[in-house]
């Protein structure tokens, strides 16, 4: 499946419409009905839903722009895509667009399958637990499009059927009415997705049941919401089912957890499946984060790394930091083999003294999903953008942590016996810290922010902060002190120094801050999306009649 034998084709595009985000209705000339004719036909176009080019515009850009930028996670200030970073952008920002376009594509997908599907499969005899897992697969990955839909923009269009709505007013739906919305298409899946995936990537009842625990953590996080107390026992007891039934471990190795070795391992619940095949079919993290030529081919990530902030949330022990992000002294035998490895430091010179490589604003650059050069992977990265390590969606230690915050719930801390068993998986086992027998609020989000940072999805912790305490998550973000940042003092700094910390001083903090509102945490709709549906624009109306 990796070589994605899947029909493409049947998921082009077409961009004729008006409506962009619903128009992805099949442009090949094979029907529905010539095409859905086995159980294997169904899973094939079934793992479409999973690849890397059905996900190309959300995976690309848009989800670390958003989830890590947003998030205070990841420091970048260049033009549009800096701006997610500044929290300044307005609606006709490319990567918005491409967010919201990318994540209805999903939807838009699902839903080709789901309405077309069952048809013409029974008129073909195929048997009816075939169409059914089907129709599994395609619920669950249409939840995960709504759920980053809903997190990003609130209140959005619900969507069923691709056709139906092409010449209809589009009108954004309440938020709550979206998770319900979300919730029915995972109980769906939870019910009629098998144990152990047919499929190697494929989704399983587990991910379902892992999604479940998260949307209704976070709809309990809506401390208004008068099931609040019941939608946190609710993501208590589906993350109980994954912790102990799904017979699912952590991943030994934080180390290799996002490279190719670790495709499909048991902690991946649902991941973006990548590979190496040409533009949009892989992951595009090892070029764009990438510091330098020297640790990989294409190399566009010497201004990216962590900010300031996140690299103080580290304990000094925590052993999955190198492996989050590079600063100086830091060496990677598997980067750069040829030339015995590569060490990180600020500068590097070659033999007549000119800089080959410079200290960046943050004094450090990304590790976390970066491969190397194509030749340390076994070819496993493409000189378009294109490399053959998957990108999670949801992993088992989410759906742990989930569990911790569900037992905090509208409190400040737990004892409970398995968050805390859980939670130290996490922080002891896993990251080397001390064992503890109470968790904080606090404590947990520092913990999700460690071992999640450039994944894509911190800034949905920040989102059920705020729906907890909106005044705590503007607080929280504005802690961050996203204006810090360091400078070489060049009355200093000398070639004998320049490996040191000696000769860097943060930036000034009379410097104008940066500070985020409660208003920039919701992201406005795309204007064009506006333009051409004037009426996305009007206040949310309800989906489900009370």
């Amino acid at each position: 499946m990796k070589k994605q034998i899947i029909l493409l084709a049947m998921l082009a595009a077409v961009l004729s419409s008006c409506k962009d985000f619903l128009s992805n209705e099949p442009q090949d000339t094979l029907t529905s009905d010539n095409y859905y004719t086995s159980a294997k036909a169904i899973e094939q176009n079934c793992y479409s839903l999973y690849a890397a080019k059905a996900w190309s515009n959300f995976q690309m850009s848009f989800m670390w722009m958003a989830g890590d930028e947003l998030a205070g996670d990841l420091f970048y200030t260049y033009d549009q895509e800096g701006q997610f970073y500044y929290m300044s952008f307005g609606s006709n920002n490319t990567y918005l667009t491409q967010g919201w376009q990318g994540l209805y594509r999903i939807v838009s997908f699902a839903n080709n399958i789901i309405n077309d599907m069952p048809d013409a499969a029974r008129k073909n005899s195929v048997p009816e637990t075939a169409i059914t897992q089907g129709l599994a697969h395609a619920r669950c990955a249409r939840a995960f499009a709504y759920y980053f839909l809903t997190e990003y923009w609130g209140a959005v269009t619900i969507v069923e059927n691709n056709r139906a709505m092409m010449n209809t007013a589009l009108y954004r739906n309440t938020q709550e009415d979206v998770y319900r919305f979300i919730t029915e298409d995972l109980q769906f899946a939870a019910t009629n997705l098998p144990e152990v995936a047919n499929t190697p990537g494929m989704a399983t009842c587990w991910t379902a049941k892992g999604l479940l625990a998260k949307v209704y953590l976070t709809m309990a996080s809506h401390l208004d919401y008068a099931k609040s107390d019941e939608y946190f026992q609710k993501a208590k007891e589906y993350a109980t089912d994954v912790i102990k039934n799904s017979g699912l471990e952590l991943y030994p190795d934080y180390a290799t957890l996002f490279d190719i070795e670790a495709n499909n391992c048991g902690e991946s619940l649902f991941a973006i499946q990548n590979m190496v095949g040409g533009y949009a079919t892989g992951n595009s993290r090892t070029s764009h984060w990438s510091r330098s030529t020297f640790v990989s081919d294409v190399a566009w990530g010497q201004g990216k790394g962590p900010t300031l902030s996140l690299q103080e949330s580290y304990d000094e022990d925590d052993l999955r930091r190198p492996w989050v992000f590079m600063t100086l002294g830091d060496y990677y035998p598997n980067i750069n083999k040829a030339n015995g490895g590569y060490t990180y430091n600020f500068v590097v010179r070659d033999a007549s003294g000119n800089k080959m490589e410079d200290n960046n604003e943050v004094l450090a650059n990304i590790k976390k999903y970066v491969l190397g050069k194509s030749a340390d992977c076994g070819g496993g990265v493409g000189d378009q953008q294109d490399a053959g390590n998957n990108s999670y969606l949801l992993r088992l230690a989410d759906v742990y942590l989930c569990y911790v915050e569900a037992c905090i719930g509208a409190g400040e801390s737990t004892t409970d016996a398995l968050a805390i068993d859980v939670f130290n998986r996490v922080h002891h086992k896993r990251a080397g810290l001390p064992e503890v027998s109470t968790v904080t609020y606090t404590d947990l989000i520092k913990e999700r922010r460690c071992e999640f940072a450039f994944e894509g999805i911190n800034f949905f912790d920040i989102k059920r902060m705020y729906y907890r305490n909106a005044n705590s998550a503007v607080a929280y973000l504005n802690r961050m002190e996203r204006h810090r940042t360091y400078y070489p003092d060049e009355t200093v700094r000398t070639i004998e120094n320049e490996n040191t910390r000696e000769p860097y001083i943060t930036s000034n903090p009379s410097y104008e801050p940066i500070m985020i509102t409660a208003a920039q945490l919701i992201l406005p709709v795309p204007g064009s999306e506006i333009t051409a549906s004037p009426t996305l624009a009007d206040e949310p109306v309800p989906y489900y009649k009370k």
